[in-house]
C-alpha cells in the first residue's frame, strides 16, 4: 500500500489531515529563541493575530530526524511512502526528506515529490496521491500524474505590503526602499521552477486586483479541475474576491486559509487564486 505524506504549509488543519488518512509533517515557524510547530504549537489565527501586532516570525530550517520518524514506521510497516512538500525553491524541506530517504536505507520504497508550489496547489496533489494509491495505483503511476497536474496549476498572490517580503528575506534592503517608496502592489507567483517570485510590480492595489481578473480568467478559458482562493486574515476582501473569481470561472471555489509558514513571506493581507486547469 502506497502512504501519502505532506507537510503543514498545504494549509490543511491537522483534523483534515486525519481525516483524509495523509500523514502531516509540521514545519516551523521561529519567534526569536522560540520554534512553533504549526498546526501543532501554533495556529493561523493566532499566527495572523500576533503578526497584525507587530511581531515578526521566521521560518525555521526542516529537520531530517523529523522525516526520518515519520518514514520509519510507514516503511517498517511494509508500505511505500510519496511525499509530497513545499516547493525545493522556497524551503529545504525536500532536501531534508531525501536525506531522511537515504538514513532509512529506503529510496526504493520513498518518493519525494516537489510541488514547486504550497498551498492549495500542493494538497491537490496529496488528495490525488491519496485517492490513485486507495484505488491501487502505483507509486509510478501516482508521481506521473502528479507531474501532470503540477503542470495545470497556477498560483498566484496579490501582496499589500512589501515588508513582509522583505523581512522574510526575499527582497534586499533596496529593493524594499524602492518599492515603498513608489507604493508597489507586487503580483507574487510560484514560477515554472517553483521560485515565489513577481508576477508583475502593479502600482496600486486596484489594478492589481484588475490585472488578477484577467490572469484568473486567462486559466479558466479552457476549463477548470479545481480552484481556490488562500486568504490568511482579509476575510471581507477575501469573500469579495472569491465572489469575482466564482463569476469569472463559473466554477465552485474554495477557500484556503494561508498557513503560517507561508505567512512569514506574506502577511496578514493577501489574495491568492490558486487554479488547476484541464488536461487538454
Amino acid at each position: 500500500m502506497v502512504q501519502v505524506v505532506m507537510d503543514t504549509t498545504t494549509g490543511m488543519t491537522r483534523q483534515e489531515f486525519d481525516q483524509s488518512g495523509i500523514t502531516m509533517i509540521p514545519l516551523y515557524v521561529r519567534d526569536g529563541d522560540k520554534v512553533y510547530r504549526e498546526q501543532v504549537d501554533i495556529f493561523p489565527d493566532e499566527f495572523y493575530r500576533r503578526e497584525r501586532a507587530g511581531l515578526i516570525y521566521e521560518t525555521a530550517q526542516t529537520n531530517p530526524a523529523d522525516l526520518v520518524s515519520v518514514f520509519k514506521p510507514i516503511v517498517e510497516a511494509g508500505d511505500e511512502v510519496v511525499c509530497v512538500l513545499i516547493s525545493s525553491a522556497i524551503s529545504g524541506s525536500v532536501n531534508a526528506a531525501h536525506v531522511a530517504a537515504q538514513m532509512l536505507g529506503a529510496e526504493d520504497r520513498i518518493t519525494i515529490v516537489d510541488s514547486l508550489e504550497s498551498g492549495y496547489g500542493e494538497a491537490y496533489l496529496g488528495h490525488t496521491a491519496k485517492k490513485m494509491a486507495a484505488a491501487g495505483e502505483s507509486r509510478v503511476e501516482i508521481v506521473r500524474a502528479l507531474a501532470d497536474i503540477r503542470s495545470r496549476t497556477r498560483t498566484y498572490f496579490i501582496m499589500e505590503s512589501l515588508k513582509w517580503l522583505f523581512h522574510g528575506g526575499r527582497l534586499t534592503g533596496a529593493q524594499y526602499f524602492i518599492g515603498s517608496v513608489i507604493k508597489l502592489n507586487p503580483i507574487v507567483w510560484f514560477d515554472e521552477a517553483g521560485r515565489m517570485t513577481s508576477y508583475d510590480k502593479t502600482r496600486t492595489l486596484k489594478v492589481a486586483k484588475d490585472h488578477m481578473h484577467r490572469l484568473v480568467a486567462d486559466c479558466g478559458k479552457n476549463g477548470v479541475e479545481a480552484a481556490t482562493l488562500h486568504w490568511p486574515d482579509n476575510l471581507n476582501e477575501a469573500q469579495e474576491f472569491h465572489a469575482e473569481m466564482e463569476e469569472i470561472l463559473q466554477v465552485p471555489v474554495s477557500y484556503t486559509k494561508l498557513s503560517c509558514v507561508l505567512g512569514v513571506h506574506t502577511g496578514p493581507d493577501l489574495l491568492g487564486p490558486c487554479i488547476i486547469m484541464k488536461a487538454s
